[in-house]
């Protein structure tokens, strides 16, 4: 699970970084980098229960 979020988090960053490259599919780019972004964070809080 941590790998996951991890990799969403980085995957979205990313992407919210080179958003700027896809000339006219910026604002598509900056939603699924958004949503990558909420995913990363939802799994990593998901997981917060399991380490109690």
């Amino acid at each position: 699970m941590v790998a996951t979020s991890l990799a969403c988090l980085v995957a979205g960053a990313v992407l919210a970084g080179l958003a700027h490259q896809f000339e006219e599919r910026v604002a598509l780019a900056e939603t699924v980098a958004g949503g990558l972004l909420i995913l990363g964070l939802a799994l990593i809080g998901s997981g917060l229960p399991v380490f109690r």
